[in-house]
């Protein structure tokens, strides 16, 4: 797991990266924020745990969790 606090803006560039990547899906995440909810938790395309998101003031702290997918995509897209 890798903890980070990021920025709004970062936090779009890693979800755009992971879209990118075929870990996540973009949309999803952009369909919860039109109904004026941040996802707390966001899942890979199989199911399981990628990320969890929690306010830390103007902030965001953001846990990448390895899943099995995103370890078979390292250095897939590179």
């Amino acid at each position: 797991m890798v903890a980070k606090k990021l920025t709004l803006l970062e936090l779009l560039d890693l979800i755009e990266m992971e879209d990118y990547r075929g870990i996540i899906s973009k949309q999803g995440f952009v369909a919860h924020v039109k109904r004026g909810v941040m996802p707390k938790m966001i899942k890979d395309v199989r199911g399981a745990l990628r990320l969890t998101v929690e306010r830390d003031g103007e902030d965001f702290a953001v846990t990448q969790h390895n899943t099995p997918l995103a370890l078979e995509t390292v250095g897939g897209v590179y």
